[in-house]
């Protein structure tokens, strides 16, 4: 059952309060999120737990550097939508 993806997103929306920008393609082979907006790719579960760990920026670049999160389309675009949805989150009041 490849359904990695769908969750992914719904976690993300659950813990930002808003809709996911990005689009996500997991290990699975499944895949959601916005038609058109670069992709995350989750190439192993192992991404997803240095995310979950070390939510913001320090899990993404330890996934991003260990290769277990890449980037399909345009690099910037994705980091700049990517920050803008952390930046939010980490100014808004508890």
């Amino acid at each position: 059952m490849a359904d990695a993806a769908p969750r992914i997103i719904d976690i993300a929306e659950h813990a930002l309060s808003r809709p996911f920008p990005l689009r996500v393609r997991a290990w699975d082979g499944s895949e959601a999120g916005p038609p058109g907006a670069p992709a995350l790719v989750f190439r192993r579960r192992r991404a997803l737990r240095r995310i979950m760990w070390r939510p913001g920026e320090l899990g993404l670049a330890r996934a991003w550097v260990a290769g277990d999160l890449t980037v399909d389309g345009d690099l910037y675009d994705a980091l700049d939508l990517l920050s803008g949805v952390l930046w939010d989150r980490e100014e808004r009041p508890a």
